[in-house]
């Protein structure tokens, strides 16, 4: 059948899944990953490489998508030879002027420079990070998708550590870890080979996180990108609510581009309302390192939810301005310390129950 997406249209399989992570094999269609599709070109938009390289070309709907709607040079990368007849295919069906390689995404960024690389693969990113840092441009940027997040997460700690270095615990907060220890580990990576990256927008939508980030020469600023990376303990940076444990190592620094956000909008060929609503969200992140969640606060005092409305109420009148994160309903940030909020929260709370 043929579906569109955007400025162009593809023939998929009838089977093509209509949500969640989607499958391996021969090329697919996922319908869910279009937000991830529509802020990817939302961003090229912005960052206007010349040369741009679709790692893993599937259906080929992200690099006909880049090239129809960005105007790029643009090439496309698959080993499975059922998917390069797809790929090829859909290239016809939309006159799309596009390079293909018969061949693997690391195979085709050592022969190629460009100025951008996205590595959107079936489950972990980790295999293909190494590859698409050493290889981008210097001040190139990279774009990558992550649908482990059992493991980014903590549901396997053992295959956390193992995979990313780190200990993770499954909570409140999971989301928010696992897309900060996905950037450590890619930070990690690059500074192993002498870069520093610079993310520009990061963000977990359903089955997947996503993170586009510059990369950049230099060991001394590699050096000082690292200072980023530490071990964390909710206990001591939230509140004693938590339990007194030491987790991590993970990225503590900005996980989005605050003027790099001001500037995205959405693709005009996007109908997706969810779009701005995202991105509303992400302005907010850089506001503090984890986030006052009103459920917990409830809990830590043995007391019913109080609404968003009301804590807003409650945290204006201490002076503190409160802010939505994306990351759970009902989180909040502010410019002040978490740990400040949750205990003016927990203390009116409490005074309300008496």
């Amino acid at each position: 059948m043929l579906v569109q997406e955007g400025s162009c249209r593809i023939e998929v399989d009838d089977s093509t899944p209509s949500k969640g992570p989607g499958k391996s094999g021969v090329g697919f269609y996922n319908a869910s990953q279009r937000m991830n599709r529509d802020i990817s070109l939302s961003a090229l938009n912005i960052i206007r490489p010349k040369r741009v390289l679709d790692g893993f070309g599937a259906t080929g709907i992200r690099a006909i998508r880049f090239r129809l709607e960005t105007g790029c040079e643009v090439h496309v990368s698959e080993i499975n030879p059922a998917s390069l007849k797809i790929i090829e295919n859909n290239l016809k069906i939309n006159s799309a002027q596009i390079t293909v390689h018969a061949e693997s995404f690391a195979e085709t960024s050592r022969k190629i420079p460009f100025d951008y690389i996205d590595v959107d693969p079936y489950g972990s990113v980790v295999p293909y990070l190494d590859a698409a840092i050493a290889n981008v441009k210097n001040r190139g940027y990279v774009g990558a998708t992550a649908t482990d997040l059992s493991v980014l997460t903590g549901s396997y700690p053992e295959k956390t550590v193992r995979r990313y270095e780190s200990v993770i615990v499954k909570d409140t907060f999971k989301h928010e870890k696992g897309l900060r220890l996905l950037i450590a580990y890619a930070a990690r990576r690059a500074a192993a080979m002498d870069k520093y990256i610079r993310p520009v927008i990061s963000f977990w939508n359903g089955h997947y996180y996503r993170m586009i980030f510059q990369v950049n020469s230099g060991s001394r600023n590699a050096d000082i990108m690292l200072s980023n990376i530490r071990t964390i303990n909710l206990h001591d940076h939230i509140s004693a609510y938590y339990p007194d444990r030491i987790e991590g190592p993970l990225w503590t620094g900005n996980i989005e581009g605050d003027a790099f956000i001001e500037k995205m909008r959405a693709p005009e060929t996007s109908n997706d309302e969810n779009f701005n609503s995202l991105l509303d969200l992400l302005r907010n992140e850089n506001m503090s390192l984890f986030f006052v969640d009103l459920q917990d606060v409830a809990r830590h005092v043995r007391k019913d939810v109080i609404s968003l409305s009301r804590a807003a109420d409650i945290l204006k009148s201490a002076g503190v301005e409160m802010k939505r994160t994306h990351f759970s309903f009902t989180g909040i940030k502010s410019d002040r310390p978490v740990s400040e909020m949750f205990a003016v929260l927990s203390e009116q709370s409490q005074r309300q129950k008496q």
